[in-house]
């Protein structure tokens, strides 16, 4: 566990050097002050290793798989299929609408007891609602006449 933490300190040590010799050469670059030919090899070394690290992330990230659990087909002839027919389309719905009679005959005239089952007498809460809603209705066609 020593040498570990005693490398992992030197590397530190290391890392902070080269950071702090290129921090020294980058700011000679910007002030115009680079003339010598050991600083132009430190950049040039320093700016290709940059370069090599970003090629080499590129490239494993585009040769890895996606997807490692990927089956890939194996097919033999015309004959084999991957997925059975059956899989593919749902199965029909059974049929639990009644049909329509036709032996029942249309009515000609109906009673009150007949239309009793299908009439709601529209002014059972009163006539205010309707004549609010109607007046609703021609407040907004007034609205729109030019």
């Amino acid at each position: 566990m020593s040498v570990l933490t005693g490398l992992l300190s030197k590397f530190k040590s290391l890392c902070a050097a080269i950071a702090n010799k290129i921090k020294n050469v980058a700011s000679r670059l910007t002030q115009g002050k680079l003339h010598g030919t050991r600083e132009r090899i430190i950049l040039g070394c320093a700016a290709a290793v940059i370069v090599a690290l970003v090629l080499i992330g590129l490239v494993t990230m585009i040769s890895r798989p996606r997807n490692k659990n990927r089956i890939t087909p194996v097919v033999s002839g015309p004959e084999r299929s991957l997925i059975p027919p059956g899989d593919l389309f749902l199965p029909e719905e059974p049929d639990f609408l009644p049909g329509i009679l036709l032996e029942r005959e249309r009515r000609t005239a109906w009673t009150a007891e007949d239309a009793a089952a299908y009439w709601q007498d529209p002014l059972r809460n009163g006539e205010e609602p309707w004549r609010q809603h109607i007046e609703k209705a021609i407040d907004e066609l007034m609205e729109r006449v030019p």
